[in-house]
């Protein structure tokens, strides 16, 4: 952990708290900006550090810090005029719905405009997603994906995420989408707005984490928004690890609530060693995807699945299975016609070629290296030393 890096989690720390915080250090202001800026937390970041010397000296990192914390606020009150309108609108038609992750929590902050958060989760029954697509059309909103579990809204410049589902597919190498499949049956109703029960919802909070993980990984803000769940609901962690072990995330859940206790003094210590955790949560930003290299991340998979070489770790990524080819959003022909995967396949290729050109060379251009080889099979080894596979 760097020097940027501890200063970062004091802030959060005293802002979390409510107490506060006096960095009396020296700190080089661009690096500690772009650690913030890199975990979507430059604004919290800048309400602890305003008035601090080091800070005020930079200019540049003082005006950037300044720049995010009022883009903040203005994206707040876009979000919360939308978040509105769709809960009323949902109300009005009867139509249950839940707001999750970030659109509730963020609620839950000391200051909740401070929350970056980049779209608006909510989760309704499969059985109305038809008639909510209708509903928000007719309302102005703009469909931008309508395929697989997730249907993408825009209004204003906001991104909606209407989900069917809270987990889809395997995490790591276990399978939690069965446990929370009846995840609107675990909330309580006002009306037609609904709230998961706390224990339930810290479980999938947790498992969203691992979900991250395996894929790119995840940031400090993950952690932190897993921390005010903690407060605000007093969770009764070893029950939460009781839900986890159903489906085998129990090691990892403790891993998660360990890095909680020492970050922000909430959760449970329960003496795991989180080194590794900690500089995997602490390198790499908000998703995990700053500073690493996609090959890295392919080779990985693919070595989960037994390809053991470069070229089937090539082919794995090229052609995946319909399991996940049909849940892919820009693809809307594929869901009950496993027959025209060879049609997807191709589809798939032209639109990375044209959408994820970057990507795409990113992900192959080391795929053959010893020193990718390598940091797969280092992944993998961490990856089951904390129960994930």
């Amino acid at each position: 952990m760097n020097k940027e890096q501890k200063i970062l989690l004091q802030c959060l720390n005293g802002f979390y708290n409510k107490k506060g915080c006096n960095i009396d250090c020296d700190f080089d202001a661009d690096a500690l900006y772009a650690e913030a800026r890199s975990h979507n937390l430059s604004a919290i970041t800048y309400s602890m550090l305003r008035n601090n010397a080091v800070l005020k000296n930079n200019a540049h990192a003082y005006k950037a810090f300044e720049n995010d914390f009022y883009d903040c606020i203005v994206r707040y009150d876009k979000q919360k005029a939308v978040i509105n309108e769709i809960d009323s609108l949902l109300n009005k038609n009867g139509i249950k719905h839940i707001f999750f992750k970030g659109s509730e929590i963020r609620e839950y902050y000391p200051v909740p405009e401070f929350r970056v958060m980049g779209d608006i989760d909510l989760l309704i029954k499969k059985e109305d997603r038809q008639i909510v697509l209708s509903l928000l059309c007719n309302a102005g909103y703009e469909a931008k994906n309508t395929n697989g579990a997730v249907y993408d809204y825009v209004k204003n410049g906001v991104l909606i995420e209407m989900h069917t589902k809270l987990i889809n597919g395997k995490v790591g190498s276990k399978s939690a989408e069965g446990y929370f499949s009846d995840a609107i049956d675990h909330a309580e109703f006002d009306g037609y707005a609904g709230h998961f029960e706390a224990n339930y919802y810290c479980a999938y909070l947790i498992t969203h984490i691992a979900h991250h993980f395996w894929f790119y990984g995840a940031g400090i803000k993950m952690i932190l928004d897993l921390a005010v769940v903690i407060k605000r609901f007093r969770i009764n962690t070893d029950e939460v690890i009781k839900i986890l072990s159903e489906f085998g995330l129990d090691e990892f859940g403790k891993n998660i609530f360990t890095v909680c206790f020492k970050w922000f003094g909430t959760g449970k210590n329960y003496n795991c060693n989180t080194d590794k955790t900690e500089k995997f949560l602490l390198d790499n930003g908000v998703f995990g995807n700053i500073n690493r290299d996609p090959s890295v991340i392919v080779r990985r998979k693919a070595l989960e699945e037994g390809k053991k070489n470069a070229f089937a770790a090539r082919l794995s990524l090229a052609f995946p299975p319909y399991s996940k080819m049909k849940e892919l959003p820009y693809i809307k022909f594929m869901e009950g016609r496993p027959y025209l995967l060879p049609l997807g396949w191709i589809y798939r290729i032209i639109y990375n070629l044209k959408n994820r050109k970057e990507y795409t060379k990113s992900a192959n251009k080391n795929l053959s290296d010893r020193e990718t080889l390598k940091c797969a099979q280092d992944e993998i080894n961490y990856f089951e030393e904390i129960g994930l596979i």
